[in-house]
């Protein structure tokens, strides 16, 4: 068993832990196949963009600043604060014609006090969702534009199930984002389990 993940420490149970930046590479390799050359991994509180070259091999990385952190946990307050299941979210806010203006883009908590004030000024529920997820997107757009996206690039974490963020992220970068049979937010424990399997082999 491998730990991973900012928690990996308190699972006592493990054998071994691994760094989530190297399970989260390997699992995306794993999950949309070889060509894959950037990934953008959308987490609770982290993104970080991952760059390999054609041999598979890490060449860079980055994990956004503080203000970005609290992405996808604003998300699931969200839906709370909407009553609205989270997995509804993506489809809802494509309802709109247009997008709104975009609430805050650099920091996760003015996003949401900005979306609090959109509710209490009497904004439909589709118009909130589009402008916080726009935002989202956007935001993310900017971190990734830190490094250079190869087209072959692939969405992970819990956000990448969110159809909202994905199609406007899409249209922001000008590409379409692989696809996978897997389920996204799966891809660092996947990547764990592939770690896990390489070190029992070597040791047999």
């Amino acid at each position: 068993t491998v730990a991973t993940g900012f928690g990996r420490g308190a699972v006592l149970f493990a054998r071994n832990t691994a760094n989530e930046i190297e399970c989260h590479a390997r699992g995306a390799r794993f999950m949309f196949g070889p060509n894959v050359k950037t990934v953008i991994d959308m987490g609770g509180h982290t993104t970080k963009v991952i760059k390999f070259n054609e041999y598979g091999k890490i060449t860079d990385l980055f994990v956004n600043d503080r203000c970005a952190t609290g992405m996808g946990r604003g998300v699931e307050l969200l839906a709370r604060l909407l009553h609205v299941q989270i997995q509804d979210m993506g489809d809802l806010s494509l309802k709109v014609k247009e997008d709104p203006e975009p609430v805050s883009t650099t920091c996760y908590a003015f996003a949401n006090t900005e979306a609090v004030g959109m509710l209490r000024g009497g904004s439909k529920q589709e118009e909130i969702l589009a402008s916080y997820l726009f935002a989202v997107a956007y935001r993310l757009y900017t971190l990734a534009g830190r490094m250079k996206v190869e087209k072959d690039v692939a969405f992970t974490g819990g956000v990448a199930k969110n159809s909202g963020v994905v199609k406007r992220l899409e249209r922001e970068l000008g590409m379409t984002a692989l696809t996978s049979k897997y389920d996204p937010q799966l891809a660092g424990a996947i990547g764990a389990a592939l770690l896990s399997g390489s070190q029992v082999k070597k040791s047999q």
